[in-house]
This record gives structure tokens, sequence and C-alpha cells, in this order.
């Protein structure tokens, strides 16, 4: 169970009062200049350059500096992180399955305004050798890099290291950063008529859907694997037009309907779809028009699959999301590049 008593602080009041007595600013060069960061830790603080293992390979992390207020097993540590990710990918989802995979229970996660702009901040507890442990980790993107500040401490040293911990977060940034929040270059497809545009990474292809019937228009959105052989992952935007005064089914029976659709191309599905919560469609809120989202676990031939639908309604039109993927236990980082090319085709939709 999540520690509720734990307090997460979103600001430092006691520790600014003070700062420039009992803080500095750090600037770190790691290895590669083009990772050079700052940020401001307590005045005294051992420093390390680099700790543990050190990857090079893409998805791992490679450590960047390591500050430590002593060598006790539970003492507050801040550790920087940066990994290579040259796809895009939900980097909030990102962090909760690295969290999980870690034997963390996560007990907050949100996005906050940062030195190099939004930042994404998961604090978990877990009991490791009869010790219970607090991290929070603050994770944001600088092009197809993900840099993180990882501060950790035994749950006994928390309340002091709390707000110590926060304006480490507050204050990291690069000192040569691209400024780039895409993770790789975007590309847009059309769609007829109704006419609209829509984003999808470069790594994907995309082509409008030929044969569509009267006032519909669609573009399908593949991921294929390296030989360009095996479909990975879909992804298929549908406009329709509304004739006048026509009026939406319930999202729900919009669902079923998808979900049939689905049925024609081979997917079975193993229940009725499942409405998605905030937490599980954070930006979900920001699209014009939401209806609703859901998910639907099913199989396609012998795999196990992941089937979303999203549903918004426009000024005479209604819009359709649909993707299939691999399950994120399958297949993780194709899962979660398919989650990531949805949400594009949804916020980047555009209407002429």
């Amino acid at each position: 169970m999540p520690d509720l008593s734990l307090q997460i602080p979103m600001m430092a009041p006691r520790v600014t009062a003070t700062l420039e007595q009992t803080h500095v600013t750090v600037k770190v060069t790691p290895n590669n200049p083009l990772f050079a960061y700052q940020l401001t830790v307590p005045k005294g603080w051992a420093f390390s350059e680099q700790f543990g293992p050190v990857p090079t390979a893409p998805f791992e992390p490679q450590g960047m500096g390591f500050f430590a207020v002593s060598a006790e097993s539970d003492a507050p540590v801040i550790a920087v992180t940066v990994t290579s990710i040259p796809f895009e990918v939900p980097i909030d989802t990102w962090a909760r399955l690295v969290f999980a995979a870690e034997g963390w229970t996560i007990v907050s996660a949100k996005w906050f305004p940062g030195a190099m702009g939004p930042f994404f901040d998961v604090t978990g507890t877990r009991v490791r050798a009869g010790v219970e442990e607090v991290r929070r980790s603050s994770l944001r993107v600088d092009g197809s890099h993900l840099f993180s500040v990882n501060c950790l401490s035994g749950r006994a040293h928390w309340d002091q290291a709390k707000e110590l911990f926060w304006v480490a977060h507050d204050t990291f940034k690069l000192s040569k950063g691209t400024g780039l929040t895409r993770m790789e270059p975007w590309l847009s497809a059309q769609g007829a008529d109704p006419a609209f545009e829509v984003a999808y990474p470069i790594s994907w292809s995309a082509t409008p859907v030929e044969g569509a019937p009267e006032g519909v228009a669609a573009v399908d959105i593949k991921l294929l694997n390296a030989r360009q052989d095996t479909l990975l992952a879909y992804v298929q935007v549908k406009v329709q037009r509304l004739e006048e005064n026509e009026a939406i089914p319930p999202v729900d029976q919009l669902a079923s309907k998808a979900l049939g659709k689905l049925s024609g191309v081979g997917f079975a599905a193993m229940g009725a779809p499942v409405p998605l919560s905030d937490e599980d469609d954070p930006r979900a809120a920001a699209v014009p028009g939401w209806l609703g989202g859901f998910l639907a676990k099913g199989q396609m031939g012998s795999s196990e699959v992941t089937a979303r639908m999203g549903f918004a309604q426009r000024p005479d039109l209604l819009v359709t999301w649909l993707l299939l993927s691999p399950t994120v236990h399958d297949d993780t980082l194709v899962a979660l590049r398919a989650q990531r090319a949805f949400e594009m085709a949804r916020s980047a939709l555009r209407f002429d």
C-alpha cells in the first residue's frame, strides 16, 4: 500500500529562504559535452561523475553524476542519468513502467513546469533488505535523449531531504540543450473528403484509405519491422461527415461498433471495451470535442493484442481513432511507440 503519510513538496520554502548560504549551483560536463548540465545541491555534498555500470546502448540509462551527503546506505542521494530513446514514446508511461519493474509502488505522478520546459515527476516507495526507501524522479526530453534526476533516501531521512530534492528537480537544466521536444522528426498525412491532416513519427508510414464511403476519409498509420515485411502496430484516423441534425450514438455504442470493425481484421476481443480514466489517458482532456476513450484486450492469431479507441466530435464531424499493438508485457517498446503514435494522431489533427 502507498505511504499516505508521505509528504511530497511542490515547493521548498524552508530551503529557498537560505538557499544562497546552504546551496551551490553545480555545473557538470560529462564525457559527452552536449550533455553538460547544472543543478542546485546542498553545499558539502560529495560528487562522483560516474556510478555503477556505464552502458551506452539505446534505452539503457547512463550515469552522468552522483551527489551524496554521506556513505550511509540509506542516506539521501541525487543521481543524474541520460537515456537514449530514438523513437517517440510517452515518457510518463515509460517512467511508470520503470518504477514498477524496479519494485516501486507509485505514490504520486504529475507534470510540472521546469527550467527547461515541462518535466514528469514521479515518487514511489519500496522496502529492500528491511529498509523502506523513497525515490522521487523527474524526467524531461531533449531531442532523442531522456534526462532524469533521481533522488533516493531511506524513509527515515525523507522529511529532512524532501525539500533539498525538490530544489534539485526544479533547477536542473542542460547547458547546451537542443530545445527539441520531439524525440524523432514528425511527418504529416492527409485525408481527402472531409479534408484533414494528421501527424505521425518518421519511423512509421502513412497512407490514405482508398475506397472509403462518401463523406468518410481515413488514414492508416503503420509501424513495420526493419525488413518492412511485418506489421508491428497500426493506427487509423477516420473522419466522418455528419448529416444535418444527426445525433451521435452514446460513446459506449461507438466503442462497441469500433470493436466490431476490428473483428473484421482478425481481432478477437476478450471482453467488452473498458473506459480509460484520466490517469490512464492524461492527455485526452486537451482534445477538442473529446467524447471518450476505451481499451480492449484480445488476440490476433496466437498473439495477445491491445486495442485502443478514441472518439471526438467536431462541428459536423465525428472523429474515430483506432490502435492495434502488442501488449506492454509482450513488447514494451512497440507498445509505447504505438501509444505515442495514437496520441500524436489525436493531438495534432488539423482540418482545412
